[in-house]
């Protein structure tokens, strides 16, 4: 397996536990017993020791006196925990900004649900056909076929497939990737379910901060609604051009799929220096 392939493999499978992410972060800066670990990351001894196993069987922690008795183990990560560890840290200095980047982003990595990439993989594909697709794709470091459901994926994953895919099928203004998640948007599952409930849009964009929660585990989603409008505004991340593109598209899309002939319009943007990204929605 190429190193990139590894860490993302690694990635998912740390990132699929709450309890191993928190282990491997304890271990960052020097060795240490199961015990300081449980006392720093507040988790039970025995959710520790099981992380460990875990990690270990995967090559990611190591013993580094496996003759002593269980709880007198020493344990560090390997040099493929440490690259995990690297990439984690990256991508958190990447995308969620420096004065959001305490506690609780220290040693955290910003992560998006595997649902909303599969939904875009399936409008993409709809759009220019599977073949073109897996050409276009072929180099992500992710395998699609990998991805499940309830997975959680990197942002930097997610961004470098949304760059792929605009490299490919769009011409430099990302309106490809708006238009892409302004059909695919209405069907990621926790938009579809708030959809469902056929609420007045007023209220359905109050609810958005709740569905963006379980959509990305980082940055903060504030709503100010009025007649016929709404502002959306995105705090503490740092959004690439795609993933602006993004969120306008699927602000589209919903006013789409309920049918109003609205607008949604870019008023402010983080990468200009503003302190959020603001979207104006009218209907």
């Amino acid at each position: 397996m190429d190193p990139r392939g590894r860490v993302w493999s690694d990635f998912s499978f740390v990132a699929s536990s709450g309890y191993r992410e928190r282990v491997i972060h304890a271990l960052a800066r020097k060795p240490k017993f199961p015990k300081d670990v449980a006392r720093e990351t507040t988790l039970r001894i025995t959710h520790v020791s099981r992380a460990l196993r875990e990690m270990g069987e995967r090559g990611l922690v190591e013993c580094l006196n496996p003759e002593a008795k269980a709880r007198g183990r020493l344990y560090a990560v390997t040099e493929a925990g440490a690259s995990l560890l690297a990439y984690f840290d990256s991508s958190s200095r990447r995308f969620v900004p420096a004065s959001a980047r305490g506690t609780p982003y220290l040693g955290f990595v910003p992560k998006i649900r595997g649902s909303s990439v599969l939904r875009f993989l399936e409008a993409l594909r709809e759009a220019n056909g599977a073949a073109a697709v897996h050409d276009a794709i072929r180099n992500w470091t992710i395998d699609p076929r990998d991805i499940a459901e309830d997975a959680w994926l990197s942002v930097d994953a997610c961004a470098e497939l949304l760059e792929l895919a605009e490299s490919r099928f769009g011409d430099g203004s990302y309106s490809c990737i708006r238009a892409l998640f302004a059909a695919a948007g209405p069907s990621f599952p926790t938009i579809r379910g708030e959809l469902a409930r056929r609420l007045p849009l007023e209220s359905l964009a109050e609810r958005a901060p709740i569905v963006y929660a379980k959509e990305w585990n980082f940055g903060r989603l504030e709503v100010e609604t009025g007649p016929r409008r709404a502002v959306f505004r995105h705090f503490d991340w740092m959004p690439t051009p795609a993933m602006c593109a993004m969120f306008h598209g699927i602000y589209e899309g919903v006013l789409r799929w309920r049918g109003f002939e609205g607008k949604v319009r870019k008023a402010r943007c983080v990468r200009d220096g503003d302190p959020c990204c603001e979207y104006l929605v009218t209907w």
